[in-house]
């Protein structure tokens, strides 16, 4: 699977989400049907920051090797936020008998996200390291 353009569609998608959260809370708000009031929006705001790091971490590492030490936890760290939030969307559209065309759309994107951080992280990437020995801590072990 292609990394550099799953790294790059979600840094574009959780920037998007975190523009509405940071800028225009009350519309992110109503899009979902939630009642806002400020303490609402402060969190959403400081959930937009969140999603605006996320962003920019992912636009950063997109041509990260994923068995790298790095990409392997920034991998990891995309995998666990998609899952846990598209279940955490899961379950609010159960309980509240999906409630906006919106939530419905995000939950098939986390869970979409999900699925692909989770293939990409469990099974290896097109570039084997048996090819790219010269990589970090695999050099030294070769030189010593």
């Amino acid at each position: 699977m292609n990394t550099r353009l799953i790294q790059s569609i979600s840094s574009v998608f959780l920037g998007i989400i975190a523009f509405f959260c940071i800028l225009i809370p009350d519309l992110a708000l109503k899009l979902f049907e939630i009642p806002n009031n400020d303490y609402v929006i402060l969190m959403m705001q400081i959930l937009g920051g969140l999603f605006l790091g996320f962003s920019i971490t992912n636009w950063a590492s997109r041509t990260i090797l994923i068995g790298g030490i790095y990409g392997r936890a920034i991998y990891l760290g995309n995998m666990v936020h998609f899952l846990v939030g598209g279940l955490a969307l899961l379950k609010w559209n159960i309980e509240n008998n999906f409630p906006s065309t919106a939530s419905l759309i995000f939950l098939i994107i986390y869970l979409s996200f999900a699925l692909l951080y989770s293939l990409n992280l469990f099974f290896n990437p097109k570039i084997l390291w048996k090819d790219k020995q010269h990589f970090g801590v695999l050099a030294i072990k070769l030189k010593s």
